[in-house]
């Protein structure tokens, strides 16, 4: 028994394009780093943060949020190392995302 078949998915293949578009490794790394704010707000606002996007990128970019805990801001500043492919000493993993 197949896996789908156990979980009672079906596939149909024929729905899916032939030719579908390539990019670069340039052009994914691009749109990753253009994307990196939005996915540290959402993976913080999963962990009950309750930083706004705006006060995220701003810590982003080094500035810190008046007003807020000090254990917000350093949640925020700690899930942007794993999205980057570090871990929490700045070393880069094996295989980086970007």
């Amino acid at each position: 028994m197949t896996l789908f078949k156990a979980l009672g998915f079906k596939w149909d293949r024929t729905n899916v394009p032939a030719n579908l578009p390539t990019h670069s490794i340039e052009r994914v790394a691009f749109r990753f780093h253009r994307m990196l704010p939005e996915f540290v707000w959402d993976a913080s606002v999963l962990e009950g943060n309750p930083l706004t996007f705006a006060e995220v990128k701003t810590l982003m970019d080094g500035v810190t949020v008046g007003g807020r805990k000090v254990s917000d801001q350093e949640q925020v500043l700690d899930i942007l190392p794993a999205l980057k492919g570090e871990d929490s000493y700045g070393a880069m993993h094996e295989k980086p995302l970007a």
